[in-house]
């Protein structure tokens, strides 16, 4: 958001709420940016390797000749290990499901929480009532489990990240054996299409990932879109606390206008708030206003008289024929 456009009525939710407030909203708004950027991160990862995984098994469907004990073993290796990558990878998306936010996320709540209940507020006001630390209580036991279930769901990220890596090498050596296996007999070759299918290479599997990469996609433009709205009312967040902050002293938009419509004294900090929040110019627009309706007003309260003056090219007839009389 450029502070030199004009900004008139975006911040007038904001006026309702007090900067502390304001504060912990941005801060909020922060973390829900950082945990959509790690799930949009995390899904172009896993779209990458399902595109390799789905390449390798489209170079391995339909194969008809001959390949060698060599070939077969890597083959069968490689669906071992794309299973235990799938298994991986459905008991880390189960997690993530129920909690969303990432490990580092959920500490940072926690360490928050923990602060709020081992710490007393020298102002007796400000202390919360038993309800609610009985809430607060809740609230920093679910975040103790919720972490120690995201540590599970990253170890299952890891094991699949690990699979993976093992199937891209296996890949690169299934590559390196093809041109051989082109040079085996008939015999081989009606033995081998027996062994590709004992090993699941089928078109099946291509349907089902390449399916799968479409739903990846489909999740990463809803993550897109979402994220560019937090994004927007984040960088609203922190252009209103920032034109909002006189010497570390919060001010409101809406006092510094009533402060400059009734002609006070206003200091630069001010000034320059009323300035980049299009204040100024809503000020100057409202008087302008108001100096037109005041004029209306005057021009209708004032009498219409009869304009008298003096009538050119003589006298009347009426005095010309008197005249003539006497």
């Amino acid at each position: 958001m450029n502070d030199s456009e004009p900004q008139d009525g975006i911040f007038s939710d904001l006026e309702e709420i007090s900067h502390k407030e304001v504060k912990l909203l941005s801060k909020k708004i922060e973390r829900e940016i950082r945990t959509i950027e790690d799930e949009h991160q995390s899904l172009r990862n896993e779209r990458k390797n399902q595109v390799e995984i789905v390449k390798s098994l489209r170079q391995t469907v339909g194969e008809n000749e001959a390949i060698s004990d060599e070939r077969r073993g890597l083959l069968k290796k490689f669906h071992q290990s794309r299973k235990l990558a799938e298994d991986a990878r459905k008991k880390r998306d189960s997690v993530n499901v129920s909690i969303p936010p990432p490990s580092s996320i959920l500490s940072e709540w926690m360490a928050e929480t923990h602060q709020r209940l081992v710490t007393i507020d020298n102002d007796l006001t400000a202390v919360p009532t038993l309800h609610r630390e009985i809430d607060m209580f809740r609230r920093f036991f679910e975040l103790q489990a919720a972490y120690t279930r995201k540590q599970d769901s990253e170890k299952f990220h890891e094991d699949y990240v690990n699979h993976i890596k093992q199937i891209r090498t296996i890949t690169k050596e299934l590559d390196a054996t093809r041109k051989d296996s082109v040079k085996s007999n008939d015999k081989e070759s009606s033995s081998s299409e027996k062994q590709i299918d004992s090993s699941n290479v089928n078109r099946s599997d291509v349907r089902k990932i390449s399916k799968r990469i479409k739903k990846i996609d489909i999740q990463l433009d809803k993550i897109s879109e979402e994220r560019k709205v937090l994004r927007k009312e984040a960088n609203r967040l922190r252009t209103y606390l920032r034109v909002t902050s006189s010497r570390g002293k919060p001010i409101k938009i809406s006092e510094v206008k009533d402060r400059a419509s009734s002609g006070d004294s206003l200091n630069t900090q001010e000034l320059g708030a009323l300035l980049r929040t299009g204040g100024l110019a809503e000020l100057t627009k409202s008087n302008t206003e108001k100096t037109k309706k005041k004029t209306s007003r005057k021009n209708k309260g004032k009498k219409q008289h009869r304009r008298l003056g003096v009538a050119r090219g003589g006298a009347r007839m009426g005095s010309r024929v008197s005249k003539r009389d006497d």
